[in-house]
């Protein structure tokens, strides 16, 4: 397994949709695991492939791990895992509304309130090619809302309302060309932060 380069807003990638996966091949057992590794990493709940800069209809989620320091003090251990992959997703069904604070890993150090359907049914492939059906509400609903959002090519700050929006894609260009002429003054601190809240 490998860790993957996360793009952020406004790198171009984010913004196209991904195309429908074929079939499964050898590679997408490896780009699944990839973006697993990638997404507890993070830390994060959810990871598109756009996110990677792979433009194909695949995403994995995790809503339910904990993390806790590891007994010989290495670092942190994931623990509870529940990961889901969905190849393809469509969503089939949708009921109610919620709010929900967002943040995402494409999007970093900003939050919005959200709103999602409540309750969703997805019908997916999963990683052996086989359709499925996943039933979702709450914080796994919202997690795969705002996944197959990114498979569109749209960020949840394009669900704000428009003056919102400019407001906030305009802070976050100048945040993202504060940090490249850090880095490119060789300031590496900019590098060094880590996130501690897990991002969808």
């Amino acid at each position: 397994m490998a860790k993957l380069k996360i793009y952020t807003f406004p790198d171009i990638v984010l913004a196209k949709k991904a195309l429908p996966m074929a079939r499964v091949e050898k590679s997408t057992f490896k780009l699944a695991d990839d973006m697993l590794e990638t997404m507890y990493d993070a830390p994060g709940i959810g990871l598109a492939a756009n996110q990677v800069g792979i433009l194909e209809r695949i995403l994995v989620i995790d809503t339910d791990y904990e993390t806790e320091d590891s007994e010989d003090g290495s670092g942190e251990m994931i623990t509870h895992k529940n990961s889901r992959i969905l190849i393809n997703p469509e969503i089939i069904y949708r009921e109610g509304a919620q709010i929900f604070e967002e943040g995402c890993l494409s999007v970093p150090e900003y939050t919005a309130d959200v709103k999602r359907f409540d309750k969703i049914k997805v019908k997916y492939q999963t990683i052996d090619g086989v359709s499925r059906e996943l039933s979702a509400e709450g914080l796994l609903a919202v997690a795969v809302q705002h996944e197959m959002d990114h498979l569109d090519g749209k960020l949840f700050i394009d669900r704000l309302s428009a003056i919102k929006k400019e407001l906030v894609k305009k802070k976050l260009r100048a945040e993202r060309r504060e940090r490249e002429a850090a880095l490119a003054a060789g300031d590496l601190s900019v590098l060094r932060k880590k996130r501690k809240k897990k991002e969808i």
